[in-house]
């Protein structure tokens, strides 16, 4: 969630009233924290941590990111494990600055086998993965469906199903002789020729990887990575390999995720849901549903991602995405927003698949996006925010989804909403926020906003300047305002029973 480093109130913590309010709310004034830590810098009107210790973590965590950015996506790959990195070749690649400064934060000694470093080396794999991911080296990419001609000193990355060759040498950490003949490497066809990438064992990052290197002897293992060409003849291009491992291809994350599911939600899954529904979608429209019925569906975002600082970046995107999508004429919709309620997916031992594969149901039943194994590792490695629209039609779902993954990153796909289902309704049960009408939207507001701090002037000029509406007004939600009379009632009789 965004924390004010100095506070929004005059009295707030690190409160200065001589800073202007629209400063005080901009980027550079706020800083995604969890709640807990929010409430821990807030502590004590904010006397344990200043504006300047604040700002310095801040700039530190966004230098951090902004050098994995930088590194560029002329090549990348999601990776399942990384197996092999060798440092003293990346060190001549431009960003592998980012690499050795894990290295040295960690206490790894590059010079050193990874497996005579225990723990440490899981500790630097687990860092640079992400860097691994967004490399930005301008690789030539070693397709074998499209052969191309390279020369020595070309860096090439690779992605596809190869053999390993003399493995028992790199168990024993044998030197390397030179020759391929003897030392361990992967091969793949390339056209009329081999590709043949060469390691040095004592760069291996796991014994595991070891274990998976003997199985690639026996039958094919797909492998992605960078490396140097080093040597072309007419039979064989010599590759020296910087780093490889097992991409991300979907079967290891469906293997993943049967292995992490408790016995309970192993029992209640269905192999249908464990792939994206995208694919069944056409077949349940063209089975009689009604396309212009209206349901609820949620939409998930990465609240991480460094694009949402407070919630306006992703009410700005499912806005821009419903004028993209839904004609004005059937526009009548409502919106909420909130963060789900992580506690409660661990609260009854669920693992975060058990839950995924309660909340994306059969595709007959359910408009989704999102595989079991997709949504559970969503869950599992980040805080997620989500977009609760009520009442658009089914027809525009899809369209929503493909312009939200186009146009807004941090999106991650989204699902159907069931009345009934326990998941559904506990862990989205935020507050409709937004009435979106044709080309008007309503801020909705109710009773106790009113007599509390009162209505905020600035939410209804900032969506004016953003030009997406032709009006932007107040609206009381009636139901909401009589929820918070009665609740009042009830609390002025229980005080006065009390006497």
């Amino acid at each position: 969630m965004a924390a004010h480093i100095t506070a929004h109130g005059d009295a707030g913590p690190r409160a200065d009233p001589a800073i202007p309010i629209d400063q005080r709310n901009s980027i550079d004034n706020l800083l995604y924290l969890c709640p807990s830590c929010h409430s821990r810098i807030d502590k004590n009107s904010g006397a344990g941590y200043t504006v300047e210790e604040l700002l310095d973590a801040k700039g530190r965590h966004e230098a951090w990111t902004r050098s994995l950015r930088q590194a560029g996506s002329a090549w990348n790959v999601r990776y399942h494990h990384v197996d092999f990195v060798n440092t003293t070749r990346l060190a001549m690649l431009p960003g592998a600055d980012d690499v050795l400064r894990v290295a040295k934060d960690i206490g790894l000694d590059t010079s050193a086998s990874f497996r005579s470093q225990g723990m440490l080396a899981g500790v630097f794999v687990n860092r640079v993965k992400p860097i691994f991911e967004n490399w930005g080296e301008r690789a030539l990419d070693l397709d074998p469906a499209d052969p191309i001609e390279v020369k020595p000193g070309m860096v090439v990355s690779f992605d596809a199903p190869m053999r390993a060759r003399n493995i028992r040498r790199a168990r024993y950490l044998a030197r390397i002789s030179g020759s391929i003949k003897w030392d361990p490497h992967l091969r793949f066809a390339y056209g009329k020729r081999t590709v043949a990438i060469r390691f040095d064992p004592v760069w291996l990052t796991t014994t595991t990887s070891l274990t998976t290197l003997g199985t690639a002897e026996k039958e094919a293992v797909t492998y992605a990575g960078l490396g140097t060409v080093v040597a072309v003849t007419k039979e064989e291009i010599q590759v020296s390999a910087m780093v490889f491992g097992q991409p991300d291809n979907g079967v290891n994350t469906f293997v993943q995720s049967m292995s992490s599911m408790s016995p309970r939600g192993r029992s209640n899954i269905e192999f249908g849901r464990m792939v994206d529904s995208r694919s069944a979608r056409g077949a349940r429209m063209s089975n009689g549903s009604d396309k212009r019925s209206t349901v609820d569906a949620v939409l998930y975002f990465d609240e991480l991602d460094e694009q949402i600082v407070g919630p306006e970046p992703m009410e700005k995107a499912v806005f821009g995405a419903v004028a993209k999508a839904v004609p004005e004429y059937r526009r009548d919709m409502r919106v909420g927003l909130a963060s789900l309620i992580t506690w409660a997916l661990t609260k009854h031992d669920y693992t975060p698949t058990d839950v995924a594969s309660h909340l994306v149901v059969a595709p007959e039943e359910q408009w989704s996006s999102f595989s079991v194994p997709r949504l559970g590792g969503l869950i599992s490695r980040t805080e997620v925010a989500y977009a609760l629209l009520r009442g658009v039609q089914v027809q525009y779902l899809d369209d929503l989804d493909e312009i939200l993954i186009e146009d807004f990153p941090p999106y991650r796909g989204g699902f159907q909403l069931l009345s009934g289902n326990r998941y559904h309704e506990g862990l989205h049960g935020c507050v409709d926020k937004f009435r979106v009408r044709g080309g008007d939207l309503r801020v909705l507001y109710s009773a106790r906003d009113v007599y509390g701090e009162g209505l905020d002037e600035s939410v209804i000029e900032y969506w004016k300047r953003t030009g997406l509406f032709s009006s932007v007004a107040w609206e009381e939600d009636e139901a909401r305002s009589q929820a918070d009379e009665e609740e009042a009632r009830k609390l002025m009789g229980d005080f006065m029973s009390g006497f």
